[in-house]
């Protein structure tokens, strides 16, 4: 029980620390001339201390985080409690819009606060473990999701930039399979990562700890730029909600159709889904305190 509460904490704060960061990157750029951020955007920020600081904030210490949650408690839970972060997302928007939180936002923020605690409750955990390969019926299940994780990322990203209409929906759609992939791969990382520095690994080890770094690494960084494109092509109201749905429902199918796992409790997946409708909510309210964020110009 210690090492699933540890588990939930560290799942939220990275949550936190993720959207922390962004925010303080997003001021960092809003303070920065207009003709700076057209012409030399990068150059300029990597001298900047708070932009800086956001990265080291939304990247480093909450991949930490996430570490820590996804060997304790593994994937099924990481998405919901990720999503803790659009509290802070909202509140900071506040405070770089100089505008005060709306009685819609105030209930999307309690949603959350009740989602969290109610996807904690469901404690459907995932023991991080290699010996599940071992088993040829999961390998050909965890498999198939990638395989059809990518498939889908990579259709919905370019059918999206050539399509006419709704290219900001297949975007939206589509960026959140690089996170599903990420989230899906990172616990046989953390597993290996462990293995292959402790001198006991074979050679499975070492081909799940090569994967994981190309699947976890690869499928974060291009998720990021893939979510840069889904922004600029349409309103992050639109974006930021739509986003949070595949990557809320793939904890489900995760748990129960690739570990084939049965709920610990009888409330367990009611609990579940009855949060993940929170979080969609809540996304859709703070999404357009998103979309203010994203907007706003410095004169």
């Amino acid at each position: 029980m210690a090492n699933y509460i540890l588990g939930i904490i560290s799942g939220v704060l990275a949550g936190l620390c993720n959207f922390s960061g962004k925010v303080l990157q997003k001021k960092a750029i809003n303070d920065t001339p207009e003709d700076t951020r057209n012409n030399e955007l990068v150059k300029s920020m990597v001298k900047n201390p708070l932009w800086l600081f956001g990265m080291i904030l939304g990247i480093g210490i909450s991949t930490i985080f996430l570490f820590i949650a996804q060997g304790t408690i593994g994937a099924a839970l990481i998405p919901g409690l990720s999503a803790s972060g659009l509290i802070v997302l909202a509140i900071g928007s506040t405070k770089i819009l100089n505008e005060k939180l709306e009685k819609w936002e105030i209930i999307a923020i309690i949603l959350l606060f009740i989602a969290i605690l109610l996807i904690g409750l469901s404690e459907l955990s995932i023991e991080a473990d290699l010996s599940y390969f071992e088993d040829i019926g999961f390998s050909i299940r965890f498999s198939f999701f990638t395989i059809i994780g990518l498939a889908m990322w990579f259709i919905l990203y370019f059918g999206g930039k050539k399509a006419e209409k709704f290219n900001s929906i297949y975007l939206a759609v589509g960026t959140a399979f690089p996170f599903v992939i990420g989230n899906l791969w990172l616990q046989p990382f953390i597993v290996s990562i462990s293995e292959v520095f402790s001198g006991s690994s074979d050679g499975f080890v070492w081909f799940a700890f090569l994967i994981g770094i190309f699947m976890f690494a690869g499928a974060n960084v291009l998720g990021i730029g893939h979510s840069q494109h889904a922004l600029n092509s349409g309103n992050a109201s639109i974006v930021v909600p739509i986003q949070q749905v595949p990557q809320q429902i793939a904890p489900i199918i995760i748990y129960y159709g690739i570990y084939q796992f049965s709920s610990p409790h009888s409330y367990s997946l009611a609990t579940l889904i009855i949060g993940i409708i929170f979080i969609v909510v809540s996304a859709v309210i703070l999404g357009k305190k998103q979309a203010m964020l994203e907007k706003i110009k410095v004169d």
